[in-house]
């Protein structure tokens, strides 16, 4: 882990995934609150000194309809053509419109072993409970992780 492991490490942040198997009916406002999200994480990740550079949306790298979750390995091939040292990727998991959980993963790109993962459940499938819980895994999981403290 050589070169996720130095201080200027570049890190692509993906954006978050919805996995709902809640049985309701889809919310056409979650793809824009995952995007928001999505955007919160960067930003706390990167204040966190993990050094995000774009991400793969922006670079039209990842083919449409692709759940990055389930891959086997595409998010390094992605990270890797934008030059990252890490990826971070995850998901919001929705059971109910109560009970939600956000899993997070780092992985090195250069020997595909994982950095780290965090976990953390959330009450309410609204815009604040989402962005509370990247908050808290930001800083209570992840910020532990960024490539200057390792």
């Amino acid at each position: 882990m050589a070169a996720a492991s130095a201080a200027s490490a570049r890190t692509l942040v993906l954006d978050l995934e919805l996995e709902d198997s809640s049985g309701e009916a889809p919310s056409a406002e979650h793809a824009e609150r995952l995007k928001r999200v999505s955007a919160e994480l960067r930003r706390a990740l990167d204040a966190k000194g993990y050094g995000v550079i774009g991400n793969a949306g922006s670079a039209g790298l990842a083919p449409p309809g692709t759940a990055i979750r389930s891959c086997n390995g595409c998010e390094r091939d992605i990270a890797r053509a934008v030059g990252a040292d890490l990826v971070v990727f995850g998901i919001v998991r929705k059971i109910s419109s109560l009970i939600l959980w956000i899993g997070v993963v780092v992985e090195d790109v250069g020997t595909g072993q994982v950095v780290t993962t965090a976990r953390g459940d959330i009450r309410g499938d609204t815009e604040t409970a989402w962005s509370r819980g990247v908050g808290w895994l930001v800083d209570h999981r992840l910020a532990e992780h960024a490539p200057g403290k390792r």
